[in-house]
């Protein structure tokens, strides 16, 4: 039987990305709650036919509420959250608020927008011979959180919800990272207006302003946006041995 709240990873903006267990939610549940601003027009298509509130304008506080009596009209509920719910997602003080009026909801994980940046870089965010790490980070302006952002030159960087801070960013990353370093910026991924762009640490800034892009995009810096093969996986090298495979030479 299906929990009658479920907090929905829709994705970054491309139906085709929802998960199968996504779309089953969808289709069973009577009432859909969605932040209109972050969600493209293709995801609110599937929702069509059920009833369903942007909640852009609302607080949490109002949310639950809206959920509670939902529930309390026994209707299977759905809140939409963009990309995967677990990345910036708010939904620690979600869950705990529906804990509070007694209503358990289960998590639906999604495809997250800096997944799908790789896919549309063409990139590995862990290369051979590059980055084994992936910080996801932002810059933690107008929050309680009062440490920097985390710059670290060994690892790939991905960093949400800090684009319209990006003369900030830029500073960051050159305290650590030469100025010709590779950067990525890609603006909403999955929609049908996305833009990819490559460039330099250096270019940052000029290419965010350019293209007058002010939100709903991230930045990556990696070692491996500029990987050209060279490098091989040990794992797949042919004289890399392990127990389903015995070495041999190349």
């Amino acid at each position: 039987m299906n929990p009658k709240v479920t907090i929905l990873g829709v994705g970054p903006g491309d139906p085709e990305l929802l998960t199968m267990k996504a779309m089953k939610r969808l289709e069973d549940c009577n009432l859909v709650l969605y932040t209109g601003s972050l969600i493209s027009e293709e995801v609110k298509d599937l929702f069509k036919g059920k009833e369903s509130f942007d909640t852009s304008s609302m607080t949490m506080e109002e949310i639950i509420q809206k959920v509670k009596e939902g529930v309390s009209d026994g209707k299977r509920i759905c809140i939409a959250h963009d990309g995967d719910p677990s990345i910036y997602g708010a939904i620690s003080e979600e869950i705990a608020l529906l804990g509070k009026e007694g209503i358990e909801a289960e998590i639906v994980p999604g495809v997250s927008s800096f997944q799908l940046s790789a896919s549309l870089l063409g990139m590995e965010l862990t290369c051979p011979g590059g980055p084994q790490s992936i910080i996801i980070t932002r810059l933690p302006q107008r929050t309680k959180y009062e440490r920097k952002m985390i710059v670290e030159r060994n690892s790939t960087m991905v960093i949400f919800l800090s684009i319209h801070l990006v003369r900030q960013v830029q500073e960051e990353l050159l305290r650590v990272f030469p100025p010709d370093f590779p950067a990525a910026v890609v603006y909403r991924a999955g929609w049908k207006d996305q833009l990819v762009l490559k460039g330099r640490i250096s270019d940052l800034e000029d290419l965010v302003r350019n293209y007058k892009i002010t939100k709903t995009a991230l930045i990556i810096v990696s070692e491996c946006l500029r990987y050209n093969g060279h490098e091989r996986s040990d794992l797949y090298f042919p004289g890399f041995t392990h127990s389903f495979r015995k070495g041999r030479s190349p």
